[in-house]
């Protein structure tokens, strides 16, 4: 009997703190930068699908401007156009990224084990305020972010102020710093 008393107590107390959990939860908002990406079919279109689609699970505050580069890490005849979007979310970030991937498949992603390709949507969290993560399911920020002038540049003009919280550097330093000879070309804002 015991026993009983003092499952039913931990259950209790379980039940309790997954109710805190999710208050808290609900409460805290995360915000951070995700880069789209895309260099098949009507590209501004699957950046449009992309945004419609994420805002059924996140508040999309801002965007940058969208820009055009050609791949990188591969070749290929198609460019790319990128752009970044500022959210809010309610989500884990690691659930965040589940959701990301979800939104890729859902409009025509087929990821391959061959490393790059192209691809008609692309969507990777860069970073996260006060978030840092290096787990299989996620790293943020984004571990080739400081590589890629295509994702610096966004970033900086929606966070121009940013500090990469585990290169210890400004977001600017790290865009004077970056190697990527290619300067991606702007071609709307939004």
């Amino acid at each position: 009997m015991p026993t009983n008393i003092k499952t039913l107590s931990r259950l209790k107390v379980m039940s309790a703190v997954r109710t805190a959990r999710n208050v808290v939860k609900k409460d805290f908002m995360y915000r951070g930068i995700i880069l789209l990406g895309t260099n098949l079919g009507d590209k501004c279109g699957n950046l449009e699908w992309a945004r419609h689609e994420l805002a059924k699970d996140c508040k999309i505050v801002m965007a940058s401007a969208i820009y055009e580069t050609p791949p990188w890490g591969y070749e290929s005849i198609e460019t790319y156009y990128n752009m970044a979007l500022e959210c809010t979310f309610i989500s884990d970030p690691i659930d965040f990224m589940a959701i990301c991937l979800m939104v890729e498949k859902k409009l025509g992603r087929q990821r391959t084990i061959e490393g790059y390709s192209d691809r008609i949507i692309d969507i990777d969290i860069l970073a996260v305020e006060h978030f840092v993560s290096n787990s299989q399911e996620l790293i943020v920020p984004h571990p080739r972010l400081h590589l890629r002038k295509f994702a610096l540049i966004p970033l900086k003009e929606l966070w121009p102020n940013w500090m990469h919280p585990v290169l210890n550097k400004s977001i600017a330093s790290i865009l004077q710093q970056c190697e990527d000879e290619v300067i991606p070309i702007q071609l709307c804002k939004q």
